[in-house]
């Protein structure tokens, strides 16, 4: 019996370092795989922060986003009847209720 017991213990006692090592190889792989998906995402952000400082960019997703109107351009606006448009009460936006049905709240 005891013989076995210290069997037991033995094999445990050679067998949990390597267990550990395992896991440190896991999580290295893991830790490896992480920064390798923080490195992308820091190349991508890096990107997107050289072409917001774009002046052309900046002016073109102005023009698309925000409808900015240049002097010299010409703008042309689809008015709804207010009857086929029915905004929430708690619209946020009322300068596009005024854009869409030409009326202001």
């Amino acid at each position: 019996m005891v013989v076995a017991a210290a069997a037991v213990a033995l094999a445990a006692y050679t067998l949990l370092p390597y267990q550990k090592y395992r896991d440190q190889g896991r999580s290295i792989e893991q830790a490896k795989q992480e920064l390798l998906e923080l490195e992308e995402l820091r190349v991508d952000l890096e990107t997107r922060l050289e072409r917001a400082q774009d002046k052309t960019i900046i002016k073109r997703e102005a023009r698309k986003q925000m409808s900015l109107v240049e002097p010299g351009d010409e703008l042309f606006r689809v008015v709804v009847p207010a009857d086929v448009i029915d905004f929430p009460k708690g619209w946020y936006l009322p300068g596009v209720e005024y854009l869409v049905t030409g009326k202001s709240g």
